[in-house]
């Protein structure tokens, strides 16, 4: 199986300039992050909010751009392009946003929106607008007779489905989605899955899906990267794989159990997130860790392979 997407130590800070009673500070959003995305896969990325997840994604897409580290998409450095070819081939690499209100424009009507990509790319559908639109509205489930209403007439859900369907108009080969249920009602996100798993199957799709919601990643993906603080401190290649790493295990400990007999009592994690701000030596997850000792908070563990899997940890379990 050939690797769609390959990330080699990949690092991004972004420096506060500091003022006059202030010194500028780096801080260190991702850090060191390298990892390989087979071709027809899914992976899944979580953590806490403020990991760094959200800007791996856009780091990935080079939406914005990093300060160390290398990317290949389909064996194309995608640092080495020029913004006309890097443009070029995001047409095969597109992006699901997390929040469907805002990803919109708000002034244009849903038909528009979903042909936005071939405005943007100079391109022209295979057939009229109104079947293109028609297509890609079947494709997410939304009928068709959608196409001339405003995003301020449909729900949450639909504007979703409409940002799939955006993504997918140029036929992309890898879709990053960034958190695309997090704000969508319980029901809306099962449906919501349940779509992205079809066209997974339906269009050959390979998915890099971003998450803080471990249950929903252990289910729908086929490998699992936990993040915490920038840095990838355990990465699962089965996501029935028991948790080596004590950050991994508490959160598949404090995952929601429908049968109360399988519920368990956890000891809730004490201390405080280290500031990203100039880094101290050491792990990051020390101070809140029950398992730290000196080593931990003098040597920055790198990730080892331990029974099949990575794992970031100087005692791992």
């Amino acid at each position: 199986m050939t690797n769609k997407l390959e990330v080699r130590n990949l690092s991004k800070q972004f420096i506060s300039p500091g003022g006059p009673f202030s010194k500028a500070r780096a801080m260190h959003a991702v850090n060191d992050v390298s990892f390989d995305l087979p071709t027809g896969r899914v992976i899944g990325v979580v953590g806490e909010s403020g990991c760094g997840k959200s800007t791996l994604a856009r780091l990935i897409l080079r939406l914005i751009e990093p300060t160390t580290g290398s990317l290949s998409f389909d064996g194309d450095d995608l640092l080495a392009q020029p913004p006309a070819a890097m443009r070029r081939l995001r047409a095969d690499m597109q992006m699901v946003f997390q929040d469907p209100y805002s990803a919109i424009d708000p002034r244009f009507t849903v038909g528009r929106a979903v042909m936005e990509p071939f405005e943007v790319q100079g391109r022209k559908p295979a057939g009229t607008h109104a079947e293109e639109i028609d297509r890609l509205l079947t494709m997410v489930g939304l009928n068709p007779g959608l196409a001339n209403s405003f995003p301020h007439q449909i729900s949450g859900g639909q504007k979703q489905r409409v940002g799939i369907a955006r993504a997918l108009a140029l036929r992309p080969s890898l879709l990053v989605l960034d958190e695309p249920t997090a704000s969508l009602d319980v029901s809306v996100q099962a449906q919501i899955i349940s779509l992205l798993e079809d066209l997974r199957d339906d269009l050959g799709l390979t998915y890099l899906f971003i998450s803080h919601d471990l249950s929903l990643v252990r289910y729908f993906c086929d490998e699992i990267l936990v993040m915490y603080l920038g840095r990838v401190v355990e990465a699962l290649p089965d996501t029935s794989l028991p948790a080596r790493h004590p950050y991994t295990k508490t959160l598949m400990d404090s995952t929601f159990a429908p049968d109360p007999k399988q519920r368990r009592v956890i000891a809730p994690l004490e201390g405080e997130v280290p500031s990203p701000f100039d880094l101290h030596p050491g792990c990051a997850f020390a101070e809140r860790c029950p398992h730290a000792t000196d080593i931990c908070r003098r040597e920055t563990p790198t990730l080892a392979k331990i029974d099949g899997h990575a794992v970031a940890c100087h005692h791992p379990l």
